[in-house]
């Protein structure tokens, strides 16, 4: 319970952190959602498949790009908050 309190935090505090790419993020899922509707509209039957990578694909290219896959461990993610904590103090 304390790690799901643990993350639910950090997602909350995240806008407010770090506004520009809180927008990014959400200003390129409207872009993909605006894309996706307009392909199922006019009849293109690859929309889904286009949706769902264009959701994954920020994630995948992260990934890619070294995003550590234990990023949702609870440990590893204090100990890393806490030493960048005592870095910026």
């Amino acid at each position: 319970m304390t790690g799901f309190l643990y993350f639910l935090g950090n997602t909350l505090r995240w806008p407010a952190l770090k506004p520009k790419e809180f927008l990014s993020l959400h200003g390129y899922l409207l872009v993909i959602y605006f894309i996706t509707f307009a392909l199922s509209q006019n009849g293109v039957s690859l929309a889904n498949l286009i949706f769902t990578v264009g959701i994954l694909a920020p994630l995948l290219i992260a990934i890619g790009q070294g995003l550590p896959l234990n990023c949702l461990d609870f440990k590893s993610s204090l100990i890393k908050e806490l030493e960048s904590e005592s870095i910026n103090l």
